[in-house]
């Protein structure tokens, strides 16, 4: 009796996990689906931001910026490191860290700042304590991409002494089954791009200096603002696959554990009837 009683408390135990990890499923492929449909315009903001700049880079020459063009290499880096908000994601963070690991030995660590986006980051960093933290974003979620890539880029462009390189570690969907952790090179950036005269034709309306100065900061915004938002993109189809195995699994243990509780409790039945008709004859 005790086990048949015990049976039962796993077949309701697992019945509530497959319950929640069937409503996580759920939200994050909502979540997803959601997040979509904004990629394609964030993507081509990103690509328009870059040829505009490197348009107007080629139309005047003689522009110089330490953000584009450090003086020098490797004295000042700064990597910012985008984690998930949530668990349950599978090896979305565990993968992640290993690369970002990767990138520090490229790196002096002892001149590398950190900036890091995402409650897993941040505590992977607070418990490693690794480098020189100029900024941490826990509370990471798709209404705080903009907000968060404007710090960010305000961080970049007012550095006292310019950054001379910017690199960003993150998850990317490749496919919505597949999540890699990439290393992407935000700053300095190749800006040696041939293009024709008619698209090379500018009315200067202020000054070009000005004009590239800005066109600098929305290139750096668009691209971080890019590269967060596949992160959580990432994050989402990550967790939805995490759940769906999880429920898949708790759908498995289910059923062979109510396969074993329905045998041990016809077995229990068949005993009791046996011993009862014994005492009968």
């Amino acid at each position: 009796m005790a086990q048949l009683i015990q049976m039962r408390q796993k077949i309701k135990a697992i019945e509530t996990i497959k319950k929640i990890t069937h409503a996580m499923r759920l939200i994050s492929m909502s979540n997803h689906t959601r997040m979509r449909s904004r990629q394609n315009p964030i993507k081509e903001y990103k690509s328009y931001c870059t040829d505009l700049f490197l348009k107007a880079k080629a139309a005047h020459p003689t522009y110089r910026n330490k953000l584009i063009e450090p003086f020098e290499k490797n004295n000042n880096p700064l990597v910012i490191l985008v984690g998930s908000q949530k668990g349950l994601c599978g090896t979305f963070n565990s993968a992640l860290f290993h690369v970002f690991a990767k990138a520090l030995n490229d790196l002096p660590k002892e001149k590398t700042s950190l900036i890091t986006v995402g409650k897993k980051a941040v505590d992977f960093i607070t418990e490693k304590q690794i480098g020189n933290v100029l900024n941490s974003f826990v509370h990471f979620t798709t209404p705080k991409i903009e907000t968060i890539a404007q710090k960010i880029t305000d961080i970049i462009i007012n550095a006292e002494k310019p950054f001379t390189s910017v690199t960003f570690v993150s998850n990317v969907q490749k496919t919505f089954f597949i999540q890699n952790p990439e290393i992407t090179l935000v700053l300095p950036f190749d800006t040696t791009k041939e293009f024709s005269e008619a698209e090379l034709e500018f009315v200067w309306e202020q000054s070009s200096e000005k004009i590239l100065d800005t066109l600098i900061d929305q290139y750096i915004f668009a691209q971080v603002s890019y590269l967060l938002f596949e992160s959580i993109l990432a994050e989402q189809a990550a967790r939805f696959l995490s759940m769906d195995s999880s429920t898949r699994n708790a759908e498995t243990a289910l059923e062979n554990i109510t396969l074993q509780y329905n045998k041990l409790r016809q077995a229990k039945i068949t005993r009791e009837l046996t011993e009862l008709t014994g005492s009968l004859t």
